[in-house]
């Protein structure tokens, strides 16, 4: 009888909620699925990783939806200062080089575009973002701290991250969009501008 009532009182004891963790929707694509976008220090990480072995076409995946637009419609307007560190009188021989044609390409949707483009910088050496000294390995357990993290109002995430090739830490601004995912809005190097996405590069 004792046994009996220990497991009704067992039963009646209220169990401690536990924490629903929420599975982004299929994007129809297993190898954007894949990729670590559950948290914005993880999409950070991913993004980062990608960047710097050369593998754009998931660099620009992980970049929110208004900024892939944005670079798109900065480098279809020859608008390079906004695309790579070019000076303005420059940007129009760039421009050439980087704005492939239908011919030289595998694809043709927008990622194969900002690869080819982000492929030139680097072999002209004025890529927007200049990872140089940046570990290889980005794991949290080799690199436990990716930068300083900033929770603002509007629910963005920024994270101030320390790189060699800089005088001060650049800022990668991070937005969760609607099915979870977290995405890189902004990349905001010191002296940048904020009117620009997602590279917001200095104009002068």
């Amino acid at each position: 009888m004792a046994c009996l009532v220990a497991a009704l009182a067992a039963l009646a004891t209220p169990v401690a909620a536990q924490p629903v963790t929420r599975t982004a929707p299929s994007s129809g694509s297993h190898a954007f699925d894949r990729l670590d976008l559950q948290s914005a220090e993880a999409a950070l990480r991913t993004f980062l990783s990608a960047y710097r072995r050369g593998d754009f076409v998931t660099a620009f995946w992980i970049l929110a939806p208004a900024s892939q637009s944005a670079f798109y419609t900065h480098l279809s307007r020859f608008d390079m200062r906004r695309v790579a560190r070019v000076k303005a009188e420059s940007a129009l021989m760039h421009a050439a080089e980087m704005i492939p044609s239908p011919a030289q390409m595998d694809q043709t949707d927008l990622s194969f575009i900002f690869a080819h483009a982000m492929a030139v910088a680097r072999r002209l050496d004025i890529m927007p973002l200049n990872l140089a000294g940046l570990p290889e390995d980005l794991s949290p357990a080799n690199v436990p701290r990716v930068g300083t993290r900033n929770q603002l109002a509007d629910g963005r995430v920024e994270f101030s991250v320390p790189l060699p090739a800089y005088r001060a830490p650049v800022v990668f601004r991070m937005v969760q969009r609607a099915q979870g995912r977290w995405r890189l809005e902004q990349v905001l190097p010191p002296g940048g501008v904020l009117d620009s996405l997602p590279f917001g590069l200095p104009t002068e």
